[in-house]
């Protein structure tokens, strides 16, 4: 592009769009000779005295000292010079090269005071980040502390600052992620640091109880509603949370037919006993949690698509712990300060163990590293905790990620895969009582378990 042969309309634009910035441009052809520029690079000058000049002979004439659109003309590349004039000023030249020839090059002054300035704000900006994240980390620290909580990931940091902000604002809040990945613990989170932290909190697994007795555990009971209930009535769990927070478990387990009364409920913030005609006004949080995927339930008709939008206010997904390695040594060093502080043990893992334990996938994500940990802390005989005592509790180890799985009944699958950790643990363990503790059955499960797969014989 010959900035010479540009149509008087293509110039005129140029010109009106650097006069809108704030540094000084101007621009020469490929010769030298200044063809554009705006209001902040001219200086004393007026523009008659530069436009149509070769730089070489505005140097002459003691206008400039030097030149670095000459050079940049000579050396064909992009070039930054500090010209000392009245006051320091950074220039920056970049050619425009067509069939390797300059045809164009565009200068940018800026006066260096404001180029120190900017660092300036820029050291000053950066410390007060730092300020804001160590204050972050603190805040962190301080609200997941009587929890639990270790969140040494980015995934976690996360999950953390959207539960605070959920407690902030009372909101309903939907925890979702796989078993044993947590969700009570976050919930309690933002009980703690919500506005309702000196009301009940109220935590009810809707997957344990009964369909038949779910709606009376949760909206409660009249005198006389069904054959043995008590003689003055029940409160439901939605009258023992009012004010406080009440936590649903597992809501993804739940029929149609009590989602239908749950709406009902949070729609006209009060509930009704079963037996009774009288609506009880509630005021509680809900929280609810589930390791289903609630938008397939809903495609296959087993969940309510307006509960769930009115569950899902402000949404949580927890990731599983395979997914936050880096959380993984923390939550062992815990685990393993908590169980030998509440068994009066002094063990720990060597470097290996410990490397084994993050390698590890864990299905059953933190419960199940809890739990391991728990009964290392029981069994382990020798103060260091070695690789080799892991193996029997790990039961989906690498080995097990191509087990293939047949078209055969679920029944014979899962039989297959016991045979294979049976026929593994049997290698390292030479006294059946201490199999039996490592897989958390009794001796005579085990024994019964070996004759049917014939192991062990």
């Amino acid at each position: 592009m010959d900035f010479n042969k540009l149509t008087d309309g293509t110039k005129r634009c140029i010109s009106a769009v650097i006069e809108c910035i704030d540094d000084g441009i101007f621009i020469t052809d490929g010769e030298g000779t200044v063809v554009a520029l705006n209001k902040s690079a001219l200086g004393c000058q007026s523009r008659e005295n530069l436009i149509g000049k070769n730089m070489r002979q505005l140097i002459e004439e003691g206008i400039y000292e030097d030149s670095l659109a000459l050079r940049v003309i000579k050396e064909k590349k992009p070039l930054s010079m500090v010209q000392h004039e009245e006051t320091d000023i950074l220039t920056t030249a970049i050619p425009h090269i067509e069939s390797g020839q300059v045809k164009m090059v565009v200068c940018c002054e800026r006066e260096v005071y404001e180029l120190d300035a900017l660092r300036r704000e820029l050291k000053e900006s950066k410390a007060k980040n730092l300020q804001y994240e160590q204050e972050l980390r603190y805040l962190r620290k301080n609200a997941t502390r009587d929890v639990g909580i270790i969140a040494e990931s980015a995934q976690m940091h996360d999950v953390i600052e959207l539960a605070l902000t959920a407690a902030r604002f009372d909101s309903r809040v939907l925890l979702q992620g796989e078993t044993g990945t947590g969700k009570e613990v976050i919930a309690k989170l933002i009980y703690r640091n919500g506005k309702r932290a000196d009301k009940p909190f109220v935590d009810v697994n809707c997957g344990a109880i009964p369909e038949n007795l779910l709606e009376s555990e949760l909206f409660g009971y009249e005198r006389g509603a069904f054959t043995g209930a008590r003689e003055d009535g029940k409160k439901g769990v939605f009258e023992l949370a009012d004010g406080g927070v009440l936590f649903l478990d597992e809501i993804g387990e739940t029929s149609i037919n009590f989602q239908t009364k749950l709406l009902r409920c949070i729609q006209e913030g009060a509930v009704t006993r079963v037996g009774g005609d009288r609506a009880i006004p509630v005021d509680v949080q809900i929280i609810a949690a589930t390791n289903r995927d609630l938008m397939k339930e809903i495609k296959e008709g087993r969940f309510r698509e307006d509960l769930y939008y009115r569950l899902n206010v402000f949404p949580i997904q927890i990731p599983p712990l395979r997914e936050r390695k880096s959380d993984i040594a923390s939550l062992v060093y815990l685990y393993a300060a908590r169980f030998n502080d509440k068994y009066g043990t002094d063990k720990m893992f060597s470097r290996q163990a410990l490397e084994a334990l993050q390698n590890y996938k864990w299905p059953g994500n933190v419960r199940e590293l809890a739990n391991v940990i728990e009964r290392l802390i029981l069994i382990s005989k020798d103060k260091i905790i070695k690789e080799e005592e892991l193996q029997p509790l790990l039961f989906a180890d690498s080995a097990f990620e191509d087990f293939e799985i047949t078209e055969a009944s679920l029944e014979e699958n899962v039989a297959r895969i016991e045979q294979e950790v049976l026929s593994r643990s049997l290698k390292k363990y030479k006294k059946r009582s201490e199999l039996a503790d490592a897989l958390d059955i009794s001796v005579a499960t085990l024994n019964r378990k070996l004759r049917k797969y014939g192991l062990g014989e």
